[in-house]
């Protein structure tokens, strides 16, 4: 089995690793998470079996990271940045990036596919290791899809909050903030 192909049998030492950007493919936490899917079968959610896959790892520059930070107004914690880049035939179908990170004691793992246009096309959460009680409902998923970078970009702003979920809310607005953030890096900058 590849690793981080499966959430439950990554270590806490592991998940700490990922949080920054999903480094090592997807982290998770306990043998308790909830897994919703592998990264390998939400990938051909996203793109289809047709769509080519490419596994990219970017190392940021002590500038770039600090900009990248600035524009997610979010933490990013390591320069290294793993992403999938997908294409059919000479077109680029898109990105997809993959961020672990805390929610309030424990970890998700989202699924951010960034077009080429450097907007959210799907916003997936992949494992989640907190209560479900607190998992944000697909509903309110698709309202972060369709979105550019922008620090409106979070609960109670350009986004509904979520009554009793707000950790859960304001977690995954950060990790698109992030995320947009990464990609306006690395592949220059959108509108």
């Amino acid at each position: 089995m590849e690793p981080g192909a499966w959430f439950p049998f990554l270590s806490r030492r592991a998940t700490a690793c990922c949080v920054a950007i999903g480094c090592c493919g997807i982290g998770g936490g306990t043998a308790a998470a909830k897994t919703f899917a592998t990264r390998e079968v939400a990938l051909q959610r996203a793109f289809g079996t047709e769509a080519e896959i490419e596994r990219r790892t970017a190392f940021l520059t002590p500038a770039e990271l600090d900009s990248a930070r600035a524009l997610a107004a979010a933490p990013i914690a390591a320069a290294r940045v793993s992403y999938h880049e997908a294409s059919r035939g000479d077109s680029l179908l898109g990105r997809a990036y993959l961020d672990t990170h805390p929610v309030r004691n424990e970890y998700e793992t989202i699924l951010i596919i960034v077009s080429p246009a450097g907007e959210t096309q799907r916003v997936e959460i992949l494992a989640f290791d907190e209560p479900e009680d607190y998992l944000p409902p697909a509903r309110w998923l698709q309202t972060l899809t369709h979105r550019s970078l922008s620090r409106r970009l979070r609960p109670g702003d350009a986004v509904d909050a979520i009554s009793g979920a707000t950790l859960s809310a304001r977690a995954a607005t950060e990790a698109v903030r992030r995320v947009l953030a990464l990609d306006r890096i690395l592949h220059g900058s959108r509108r």
